[in-house]
C-alpha cells in the first residue's frame, strides 16, 4: 500500500533519444493514452513510447476523491488557462482546464462513471460509422471495466482493470429529499444508469471510478499502476515533463505524407527550453493528447485549415479544415441555494474539527467523506418529454427506449451539495447546487493556434450559444431545477434562493444563462470521425482513427468523437482506446476487425 509500492519508471527525454526509434509512439499518457500504451505493450515483442507533458505525481492528495477533484488546490495536476471571450455570451471568458500528468483530466475529474445511452452510439453508426454503434461497443466496455457494486450481467465488466462502485448511503439529507422531489415529479430511479435497458429518463446514484482501497481510479492507476510498469519497463517507456512539437513527415510509397517521428521538449523548470528531441517511430504514432492538445499538434505540424496555418508562418503539409473545428462541450449552468451548512461539503472548510475527523475516518476505515466524490446522483432527461415548465409530460413507452438515437437525453441535472460556480459565491451558510446541463449542444467552437510557438497555449473558443436553439434547452433546465427546488421545499426543507433568475420569464432566463453558464471540461469532436470534405461538419479521421490522406498517424481520444456522447466523457474514452488497441494490433498484422 503507498508509500511502500514500487513506483512508476518515469524518464527524462534525455533518456528516450538513446533508444532511435520504438514500433509505437503514443503523444499524451491521458485518460486514452494510459489504456492504448497499457494494451499495445501486452505484446511483448513491441516497444512503446509514451510522450507525457506532466509527470506522475502519485501523491497521497491525488488519489483522494474528494481532495483529487478539486483544479483550484495547490498541487492539483489540473492546468488552466483563459479561452476567448464568448462573443454570444457578453463576452464572458472561461477557463479551460484539463489533467497534465498519467492520467490526464482522469485524474482530476469528478470520477463519474457514465456510459451514455446505446441510442448515443447508435446515432454515430447512423452517421455511417457501423463499427461504432452500442452492440459493437459495448464489449470493450466490458472489457475494461470491473464494476464492485452492480451484480454480474453481460453488460457490466467483472474482470477489466478499471474498478467503479456506486455509493447508496449518501451523506448529505438534502440527496434524500432530491430522491423524493424526482419521484414526486414523475422521474423514475434508475438501478443501473448503465444498463443498456435503462429508459431514457431517469434519477440514479452513479457509478464512480473509485477503488477498493477508496481511492480515485484513474486511468494511470487502472491500465500503468506500478506494478504492470515496473514489469514491462524493457518494452513499455514513459517520457513524462516532455511536449510534443512537432510531428516529422515523410513520403511514402503511396505519395502521401507519413508520420515519421516525433519532435519534443524536456519542460521541467530546470531544463534548457530550446533543446528539441527526436525519436522515430518504426509504425504508428498516435495523438492522444485530448480534444483541446491533439488538433494543436496537428496545426503545429502543418495539418490543418490552410488559411490558419499561413496566417502563423506554418508549412502546411495538409490542408483539413476539420482540424480543430466543431468543437463541443456540455453547457453547465449552476442553479444554487443556502442550505445549512452541516448539510453540505463547506462544512470541511469552516470547521477544521469536522475536517479532521473526516480526514481520521478516512485515513483509518476508509470511508466518510473524504472518500466520496462531490457528486453521487444525477436525473437525465430529454427535453421532449418536458412541457414548457419543465413538468414531465407523461409518454408512451417508444419515447423511454434510450436505444433511439431520437431519444437520447440532452439534460441533466446534478443535485451537488457544494459550490459549482465559476465566481466566488459569498454566504456563511452551506450552499446547495442543481448543476444542470445541456449535453447535447448545437453550438460549436474551435481550437487554433495562439502562435506558431509550441509551448503557447492554443486559443480555444467554446462557442457556446453560438446556435439559439441552444437556449430552448437551457431554459428547460433551469425550470427543472426550480420545479426540483419546489418539491424540496414542499417536503420542509430549507432552501434559501442564492443563484436564481429573477422570474421564469424567457427573457430574465436567458439573461441568467449569460450570466452563470460554465464549461463542463468535457471538450470533444475536434479530430472527428467522419468524411474529410462533410462540408458542414469537415472530419480528420476515418473510422479506424486514422488521419485523413496521411500514413501511420491516428487520433484517439475524446476528439474523434463524431458528436458529444450524452453522458460524462470518460468511459467513452477509454472505449476508443480500447477499440483503437485492438484495431492497431490488427493492423500490424495486415488483418481488420
Amino acid at each position: 500500500m503507498w508509500p511502500f509500492e514500487d513506483s512508476v519508471p518515469e524518464i527524462t527525454a534525455q533518456d528516450a533519444v538513446k533508444r532511435q526509434d520504438y514500433d509505437y509512439i503514443i503523444v499524451g499518457g491521458g485518460t486514452a493514452g494510459c489504456c492504448l500504451a497499457s494494451r499495445l505493450s501486452e505484446d511483448p515483442s513491441v516497444t512503446v513510447l509514451i510522450i507525457e507533458l506532466g509527470n506522475v505525481a502519485d501523491s497521497w492528495a491525488s488519489k483522494v476523491p474528494v481532495i483529487s477533484a478539486n483544479p483550484h488546490r495547490s498541487g492539483s495536476q489540473a492546468a488552466r488557462w483563459k479561452a476567448l471571450p464568448l462573443s454570444n455570451v457578453d463576452s464572458r471568458v472561461l477557463d479551460v482546464v484539463r489533467g497534465e500528468a498519467l492520467g490526464g483530466s482522469s485524474r482530476v475529474n469528478a470520477m463519474v462513471y457514465t456510459r451514455g445511452a446505446p441510442g448515443d452510439y447508435n446515432r454515430w453508426k447512423e452517421m455511417g460509422h457501423p463499427s461504432w454503434g452500442y452492440d459493437q461497443l459495448e464489449p470493450y466496455f466490458v472489457k475494461s471495466e470491473k464494476t464492485l457494486s452492480q451484480p454480474p450481467s453481460s453488460f457490466r465488466g467483472g474482470q477489466g482493470p478499471w474498478e467503479n462502485r456506486t455509493f447508496k448511503d449518501l451523506p448529505y439529507r438534502i440527496l434524500h429529499h432530491v430522491a423524493s422531489a424526482t419521484s414526486s415529479l414523475g422521474i423514475p430511479g434508475v438501478a443501473d444508469i448503465n444498463s443498456p435497458h435503462a429508459p431514457a429518463v431517469g434519477y440514479a446514484t452513479l457509478d464512480v471510478a473509485t477503488d477498493r482501497k477508496m481511492y480515485r481510479a484513474s486511468t494511470y492507476r487502472a491500465f500503468l499502476p506500478p506494478s504492470l510498469t515496473q514489469e514491462r519497463k524493457s518494452r513499455l517507456f514513459i517520457c513524462t515533463n516532455s511536449q510534443a512539437t512537432l510531428i516529422r513527415f515523410s513520403s511514402s510509397t503511396s505519395g502521401r505524407p507519413k508520420a515519421e517521428g516525433v519532435h519534443f521538449q524536456d519542460v521541467k523548470s530546470d531544463s534548457d527550453a530550446t533543446q528539441s528531441y527526436f525519436v522515430k517511430a518504426r509504425k504508428e504514432i498516435v495523438l492522444c493528447c485530448g480534444a483541446v492538445g491533439s488538433p494543436h499538434l496537428l496545426q503545429l505540424s502543418g495539418v490543418g485549415p490552410k488559411a490558419h496555418l499561413i496566417s502563423k508562418g506554418i508549412k502546411v503539409v495538409r490542408d483539413m479544415p476539420g482540424v480543430g473545428t466543431n468543437l463541443q462541450d456540455h453547457v453547465g449552468l449552476p442553479v444554487m441555494y443556502e442550505i445549512p451548512l452541516n448539510d453540505s461539503l463547506h462544512v470541511l472548510e469552516r470547521s477544521t474539527w469536522v475536517a479532521l475527523t473526516e480526514l481520521l475516518k478516512y485515513v483509518v476505515t476508509g470511508r466518510g467523506i473524504f472518500s466520496l466524490p462531490f457528486m453521487q446522483t444525477s436525473l437525465f432527461v430529454p427535453s421532449q418529454l418536458l412541457d414548457e415548465n419543465s413538468c414531465v409530460v407523461h409518454t408512451d413507452k417508444t419515447k423511454l427506449d434510450s436505444s433511439l438515437p431520437a431519444n437520447t437525453p440532452d439534460i441533466e441535472i446534478m443535485p451537488i451539495a457544494f459550490r459549482c460556480s465559476d465566481d466566488d459565491v459569498v454566504t456563511k451558510e452551506g450552499i446547495f447546487s442543481f448543476l444542470t446541463a445541456h449535453i447535447r449542444p448545437k453550438s460549436f467552437g474551435s481550437v487554433r493556434l495562439a502562435s506558431a510557438y509550441p509551448l503557447d497555449r492554443p486559443a480555444v473558443d467554446l462557442g457556446f450559444l453560438s446556435n439559439p436553439e441552444d437556449y430552448l434547452v437551457l431554459r428547460k433546465c433551469v425550470r427543472l431545477a426550480l420545479r426540483l427546488a419546489e418539491q424540496v421545499r414542499s417536503q420542509g426543507y430549507p432552501l434559501k434562493d442564492l443563484q436564481v433568475p429573477e422570474t421564469e420569464n424567457d427573457a430574465d432566463i436567458d439573461r441568467f444563462i449569460r450570466k452563470n453558464l460554465r464549461t463542463s471540461y468535457h471538450y470533444s469532436s475536434t479530430c472527428r470521425m467522419g468524411a474529410e470534405h462533410e462540408v458542414d461538419r469537415p472530419g480528420v479521421v476515418d473510422d479506424e482513427l486514422r488521419v485523413h490522406g496521411i500514413d501511420a498517424l491516428r487520433v484517439c481520444d475524446a476528439s474523434v468523437f463524431p458528436e458529444i456522447i450524452a453522458a460524462h466523457t470518460m468511459a467513452p474514452t477509454v472505449v476508443v482506446a480500447e477499440k483503437c488497441a485492438d484495431m492497431m494490433k490488427a493492423a500490424a498484422v495486415g488483418k481488420k476487425i
